[in-house]
C-alpha cells in the first residue's frame, strides 16, 4: 500500500517538474510537503459535485435544501445515471426545475472519464463532493469555509458534535475531542480514535470539501467505476490525508436520510421506507420530499425519518 501511494504521487510530481532527489529519508512527510506546493490553491472559489442514481425525488431534496439554507452557496454539477427513461425523465424534469439556478446536469456515460472531466473544467480550487441522498438540515455560510486549506484540513459536513451513533455500523460509537477555531467551526483529530468509525475516516464524498487539484491527481492515479469504488479506493492515499485535522460544525449539516439503495458494490445498512419505483411514482404526481421538516434535527433523528411528501410547484 504505501509503496503504491509512494510511487503514484513520486510520478506525479516528476511530470510537475519535481526532482526525486529532494525526497529525503521519510518520504511521506516529504511528499506530502510537495504536494502542498504542488496543489496550492490559486483562488478560494469551492464547486460543488453531487452523484446521484435513479433518485430524482431525493436529489430535489438536497438541491432544494441547499438553495434555501446555505449562503453564497457555489455552483453544482450533477453527475447522474438512470436505469430506465421513466427515471431519465424524472432528471429532464429536474433540469427544468432548477433551469434558472447554477446547476449543470451531466449524464453519466463513463464515470471516472466523467468526474475527472467535469473537475478538469472546473476554475474553482476546493471542491464538495455530496451523494444525493443527503440534505441539508442547518444553515451555514460557504464563506465560513474560505480560509480553511484543504491541503491541511479535512472538512466534513457530515460530522459534527452530535454524531454518536453511525447508522451504517448500527452502533454507538466514541466521539474525539473538539477544539473551537471559530464562532461556527471546531477541529479535532481523524486518528484520536483507535475503533473504525465515522471518526477515522478522511477520505469521503458525503459532504467533504477537498483541494480540486489534489483530488483530481488521485483520481487520475487510481481506477474506480463509481462513487463507492472511487471512495474505496481513495483510500489509497490514506497517509497523505490522515495527519491532517479534520474540521467539523456544531451539529451534522448534511444528514444521510436512509430510505433505499441504489449502489451495488458493496453493502450498506438502510431502512427501507421507500421503494425507487414509488418514490418515483410520487414524483411524476407532482409530489416532493417535505425537506424542511429535517432542519435543525440531529443527525440520528433526522437520517431515520421518514419522508412526508408536499405537493411541487
Amino acid at each position: 500500500m504505501k509503496k503504491f501511494v509512494k510511487d503514484r504521487i513520486l510520478n506525479f510530481l516528476d511530470k510537475k517538474g519535481f526532482e526525486r532527489k529532494t525526497v529525503g529519508e521519510d518520504p511521506k512527510i516529504n511528499l506530502y510537503n510537495q504536494m502542498k506546493t504542488v496543489f496550492k490553491s490559486d483562488n478560494k472559489n469551492i464547486v460543488s459535485v453531487i452523484f446521484s442514481k435513479d433518485r430524482a425525488m431525493q436529489l430535489d431534496g438536497f438541491l432544494a435544501s441547499y438553495f434555501e439554507n446555505v449562503e453564497n452557496y457555489s455552483p453544482i454539477k450533477v453527475l447522474f445515471c438512470t436505469s430506465t427513461e421513466a427515471h431519465k425523465k424524472s432528471y429532464d424534469d429536474l433540469s427544468e426545475f432548477y433551469s434558472d439556478l447554477p446547476v449543470e446536469f451531466i449524464k453519466e456515460s463513463n464515470f471516472r472519464e466523467d468526474i475527472i472531466g467535469a473537475l478538469e473544467k472546473s476554475f474553482e480550487d476546493r471542491v464538495f463532493f455530496y451523494v444525493d441522498d443527503m440534505l441539508f438540515s442547518q444553515k451555514l455560510d460557504y464563506k465560513w469555509f474560505e480560509e480553511i486549506d484543504p491541503l491541511q484540513n479535512i472538512l466534513s459536513l457530515s460530522r459534527g458534535k452530535d454524531l454518536n451513533y453511525s447508522t451504517v455500523l448500527a452502533k454507538k460509537i466514541a466521539v474525539p475531542s473538539f477544539n473551537k477555531i471559530s464562532d461556527n467551526m471546531y477541529s479535532f483529530k481523524w486518528d484520536e480514535i483507535k475503533e473504525f468509525s465515522d471518526w477515522t475516516y478522511p477520505i469521503g464524498v458525503s459532504g467533504y470539501m477537498f483541494s480540486r487539484l489534489e483530488i483530481l491527481a488521485m483520481m487520475k492515479a487510481t481506477h474506480f467505476k463509481a462513487p463507492n469504488s472511487l471512495e474505496h479506493n481513495l483510500q489509497k492515499f490514506l497517509p497523505y490525508f490522515s495527519m491532517r485535522d479534520g474540521i467539523c460544525l456544531e451539529n451534522v449539516a448534511t444528514p444521510c436520510i436512509h430510505t433505499n439503495l441504489t449502489q451495488t458494490e458493496g453493502y450498506n445498512n438502510i431502512l427501507g421506507h421507500f421503494s425507487l419505483d414509488e418514490l418515483l411514482d410520487l414524483w411524476n404526481e407532482n409530489k416532493r420530499i417535505d425537506y424542511k421538516e429535517f432542519m435543525g434535527l440531529e443527525v440520528s433523528e433526522a437520517e431515520i425519518k421518514k419522508y412526508n411528501f408536499i405537493d411541487r410547484n
